[in-house]
């Protein structure tokens, strides 16, 4: 278990906040005599501690407030029972169960201590979402209150602390994360697209001029096709030429045109033969021949190429639009019924298992990615970053011509897309990788925000204080950001929910910071 132990004493103001009874927080003002209680926040790789009690008295029953949060959802523990034992020095330990959360998130245990001296708090928490087990450190039971009073002094306020209440966070999206070193790499930074690998996209147009038959089942944006799938037919028009009967009729006439030279290539040869005709006239009517030979070849051809693509007889006969390639069908520009007119287009197809990253890099630092192994970019709706390198993607190509307008060039890599996450036009916040990657302490992007022209973190510093902290920044990569001053290593910063905390911090209208029970 990977222990990080934040524990304080926490004074109980005139104007103070406390659970009460069901697990929340009110607003009542505290007595004189209460004493200060004591707080200790605690992380496992995956949960979440932060408990509250009154210090612990010789046969006094004293209550504990366990706040337990899922640390990678941030959402309260809702279900199942906590155990908590106290073990003191040679002695057998002493246990107090909740058997289920007193609300949601919030398992109130209690202890009636036997013997003074020093001890240990450990607890452990069994519930259908999960089990874990918390070391809370060492402790003291006092022999009376006036012994804890004399021990446990009340804390003076901590200026800039932020008070973000456990019931809030759990009603967010909210989340934080230590800080811990990292291999950054620094970059290039520049814009970029999302596009279609080159000659991986194919626009399906209409053979010839006709009224427009989807197939049925109808295509659908964003279906699979394969190749030679058929999509919709075209039933051509009956003018101009491109209806079976009058090309059929173009073969017979041409048939008849070639009939006729080779005659008269015969005749001709019998009158040169004889000596009654010039030997030209064998040659004129030679061209005439292959002229009129020609002109069948592409009459056939034409009534072949139609009846290639077209099925049935008759007056029913069709053209099919047919997939060349394997893909995703992006796009639908016609509809059952609709007139077209040949070339139009009617259906885009596009491999999408691989695309093409095209980042714009400003002509100065063209020279430091051209033998670019890795990059990465985010795009709007994304939490993470999406990594270019040597397992799912390759450097395809750097542009060699300077756009006149943005003074920029074209560097595009090759990304495998087989989850179906990255979508064509996509924009990116491109880095384009340079340098050897080194060892920095960092902290994911999103826990840097930014407040009056600076960036900031908002650092946990317990389970409901929070510090604002100025941050100065390093390298920027991969979706983390090397942290040169303002958070040290091991604290927990907030990755989701850190706007909130600063709302909290301007709007005064969070309960102030201490805790009773």
């Amino acid at each position: 278990m990977r222990r990080c132990i934040a524990v304080g004493l926490v004074a109980v103001l005139g104007c103070g906040h406390k659970h009460d009874k069901e697990g929340g927080h009110s607003d009542h003002h505290s007595a004189d005599t209460e004493l200060p209680a004591q707080s200790a926040t605690v992380w496992t790789d995956r949960t979440e501690l932060f408990v509250e009690n009154k210090p612990l008295i010789v046969g006094t029953e004293t209550g504990f407030a366990a706040h337990v949060t899922i640390d990678a959802t941030g959402k309260p523990v809702t279900a199942g029972s906590a155990t908590l034992t106290l073990t003191m020095s040679g002695g057998e330990p002493l246990e107090g169960i909740a058997t289920a959360p007193a609300s949601p998130g919030i398992f109130r245990p209690t202890l009636t201590p036997t013997k003074p001296g020093k001890c240990e708090l450990k607890m452990s928490i069994t519930s259908p979402q999960l089990t874990d087990a918390f070391v809370i450190g060492p402790c003291e039971v006092f022999a009376t209150e006036a012994a804890a009073r004399a021990a446990v002094k009340e804390e003076p306020e901590v200026p800039g602390r932020i008070t973000y209440l456990k019931e809030q966070a759990w009603k967010t999206d909210f989340t934080t994360i230590a800080a811990t070193e990292r291999d950054l790499q620094d970059g290039v930074r520049a814009t970029g697209e999302i596009r279609p690998v080159a000659g991986k996209e194919a626009q399906l147009t209409a053979p010839a001029a006709g009224r427009v038959s989807l197939v049925s089942p109808a295509p659908i944006l964003g279906m699979p096709v394969k190749k030679d799938q058929v999509l919709a037919t075209i039933t051509p028009r009956v003018t101009g030429g491109t209806d079976r009967p009058t090309i059929s009729s173009d073969v017979t006439a041409a048939e008849a045109e070639a009939a006729a030279a080779r005659t008269e290539l015969e005749r001709a040869q019998r009158l040169v033969a004889a000596q009654a005709a010039a030997p030209k006239a064998v040659d004129e009517a030679t061209t005439r021949v292959k002229i009129a030979e020609a002109r069948l070849s592409g009459a056939r051809g034409r009534l072949g190429q139609f009846d290639a693509g077209a099925r049935g007889t008759g007056g029913g006969r069709v053209f099919q639009v047919r997939a060349p390639v394997d893909g995703t069908l992006v796009s639908i520009e016609a509809a059952s019924g609709q007139g077209v007119e040949e070339g139009q287009t009617l259906f885009t197809v596009i491999d999408l298992d691989r695309v093409w990253l095209v980042a714009r890099v400003f002509e100065a630092d063209v020279p430091k990615v051209e033998n670019a192994q890795a990059a990465w970019f985010a795009i709007d709706g994304y939490d993470q970053p999406f990594t270019v390198d040597a397992s799912n993607g390759k450097l395809v190509t750097v542009g060699r011509v300077v756009d006149p307008q943005t003074r920029t060039v074209p560097v595009i890599f090759e990304v495998d897309n087989t989850a179906g996450k990255l979508r064509i036009g996509n924009f990116t916040k491109t880095v384009i990788a340079t340098g050897a990657p080194r060892k920095a302490l960092a902290i994911p992007d999103s826990a840097i925000v930014e407040d009056a022209g600076r960036s900031v973190a908002f650092v946990m510093v317990e389970g409901e204080s929070f510090e604002r902290r100025p941050l100065r920044l390093g390298i920027r990569a991969n979706g983390w950001s090397e942290v040169l001053e303002g958070v040290e290593r091991g604290e927990r910063v907030v990755t989701k929910g850190a706007y909130e905390v600063k709302l909290a911090s301007a709007s005064g209208s969070v309960p102030a910071h201490g805790h009773a029970h």
